[in-house]
């Protein structure tokens, strides 16, 4: 059993909050950060509705808790060979308590060192499109390979096409990669995955909120879209069509304040529009896998605390390059970009030019005076001093 504050307990609370998630009471995650899970678990109607669970979702929940028992979930756990990772736990991604609606738990299976080292790890959320073009695979392949190589976490969602070029390129670079499913960590989908997905489970991990033996549905790769967002520090698209499930990645990266890089590709191919149009928007363009991975330690390293690096297979040091940079030289670039926008908004490109500070560092100034609440987006790849 994973230790939690509260013991066995709370143990058991989480784990039947997590095995009602897919019967329809997902609002009953609203409350957990506040109360915890035990209060939750054990709340009346009366407590539930004025935490603001709607009346649909308390009776659900009434009626599926009382059927719920703690023995035959440990037995479906081990039958399936997975574990259970509790909110509140230390090995739960801190990282996933700040969603509206947090897990009750992580269901897990992969290598047992594997989540202590990603919750110790830098971490790239890597998505895109299930039909992926020779393009979309190569710079998807280049792109895994560099963050790897440096030590950092690869994390994606095992679909065909960007996902799984994802996963086995961090694999192939001797990097850690986590798949975040849509379904129960036990259910290999899809089934032409099963080598990928052996291999992840093997050398890195696979998790999941759903209870082992729950099916992929229309609604749960969208409801599985923000645990890939909030376990990434920022989120990496490399090919994707206007309609593609990368964007809701990218949309909730944004609402949790996560940098968005996106690659580049034909404004006349509909499969590099959803990229396209995430550029337009503001997000980091993707023109080198070197420098990407220094933007992305850039504008990631005020989330990223004390996460650092860990050597890959092919020994690449902790820092992966970048300079270490004083608080003299943040404070010059900030006071630059501040004294440039006094005039009025002004565009990613000129600020360049009013600067003289090059794209990489201009972008990872933005991020710091956006974080500081000294300068805001006014439009798509818009600036202004905040108010």
């Amino acid at each position: 059993m994973e230790e939690i504050q509260g013991g066995q307990k709370a143990y058991e609370a989480a784990l039947g909050l997590a095995w009602l998630t897919q019967t329809g009471c997902h609002s009953l995650l609203g409350p957990l950060r506040r109360e915890g899970p035990e209060r939750v678990w054990r709340a009346t109607p009366r407590c539930l509705l004025a935490w603001g669970v709607s009346r649909l979702a308390v009776d659900r929940f009434e009626e599926k808790r009382r059927g719920f028992c703690t023995a035959d979930a440990r037995a479906s756990l081990a039958g399936a060979g997975l574990r259970f990772v509790p909110y509140g736990s230390r090995l739960y991604p801190v990282e996933l308590a700040h969603l509206p609606l947090p897990p009750a738990g992580l269901f897990a299976r992969g290598d047992d060192e594997a989540l202590e080292r990603l919750a110790c790890m830098p971490r790239v959320t890597i998505v895109g499109t299930r039909r992926a073009t020779a393009y979309g695979l190569r710079v998807t392949e280049a792109l895994a390979t560099a963050f790897a190589g440096k030590g950092i976490a690869v994390v994606s969602g095992m679909a065909l096409g960007v996902d799984a070029c994802a996963h086995d390129s961090a694999m192939k670079a001797g990097g850690l990669t986590v798949a975040v499913l849509g379904c129960g960590a036990d259910i290999v989908y899809p089934p032409r995955n099963r080598g990928l997905y052996e291999k992840a489970a093997t050398i890195g991990m696979v998790l999941s909120e759903l209870p082992p033996g729950t099916a992929p549905a229309r609604w749960t790769f969208p409801h599985r879209n923000r645990l890939l967002a909030a376990l990434g520090d920022a989120v990496l698209v490399t090919e994707a069509s206007s309609t593609s499930g990368a964007l809701q990645t990218a949309s909730w990266a944004l609402e949790l304040g996560r940098p968005v890089f996106a690659v580049p590709g034909s404004i006349y191919v509909e499969g590099h529009k959803g990229c396209n149009l995430l550029l337009r928007d503001g997000a980091a363009p993707v023109i080198d896998p070197c420098a990407t991975v220094e933007d992305f330690l850039l504008q990631t390293r005020i989330e990223r605390g004390d996460r650092q690096m860990c050597a890959g297979r092919r020994g690449a040091p902790c820092g992966g390059g970048i300079r270490n940079e004083t608080t003299r030289d943040r404070e010059r670039r900030g006071g630059l970009v501040l004294e440039a926008l006094a005039s009025g908004p002004l565009s990613v490109d000129g600020l360049c030019r009013r600067t003289g500070l090059p794209p990489r560092e201009l972008s990872a100034t933005l991020a710091e005076l956006e974080l500081a609440g000294l300068a805001t987006r006014a439009g798509p790849g818009m600036y202004i001093r905040a108010p």
